[in-house]
């Protein structure tokens, strides 16, 4: 899917894909980024993103992963930007987030598996090969 289907169907304003370019660079050309949400849970990628935030830009971190992230206070301090962990999955997180989609055009994007098949969509949801949102199906 190109650039702007990805943009289009996430209701973006902007999409940069990380598989296929330097997402810090491309953040730097729009001047940074206010908030990021790295719902990733991949400790370098995290890390890295602390560069591309504007100033007074905030990196919240809901994704746990296994290892410590790596992140350089130095761009913290001189953007006077912050890291702050995020605990989501509260009524108030989910209500916040279909009002959002309702005003932004966002749509989620799953993986369907029907109900027969639950082993092998926890699998690819545990292994983190699962792109989007497991949902199972009844058919």
């Amino acid at each position: 899917m190109t650039r702007s289907r990805w943009r289009d169907k996430l209701g973006a304003h902007h999409y940069i894909d990380a598989t296929a370019t330097d997402v810090v660079a491309e953040l730097q050309k729009l001047g940074g980024a206010s908030v990021i949400l790295a719902t990733a849970p991949n400790a370098a990628a995290i890390s890295a993103l602390v560069d591309g935030l504007s100033p007074d830009g905030k990196l919240l971190v809901p994704a746990a992963p296994a290892e410590p992230l790596t992140i350089s206070v130095f761009s913290l301090i001189m953007k006077r930007s912050s890291v702050a962990g995020w605990y989501s999955g509260t009524a108030k997180d989910s209500q916040d987030t279909l009002e959002f989609s309702a005003l932004s055009g966002v749509h989620p994007m799953i993986e369907k598996y029907p109900l027969d098949q639950v082993a092998e969509g926890y699998e690819q949801m545990h292994s983190g090969r699962v792109r989007f949102r497991v949902v199972l199906t009844m058919a």
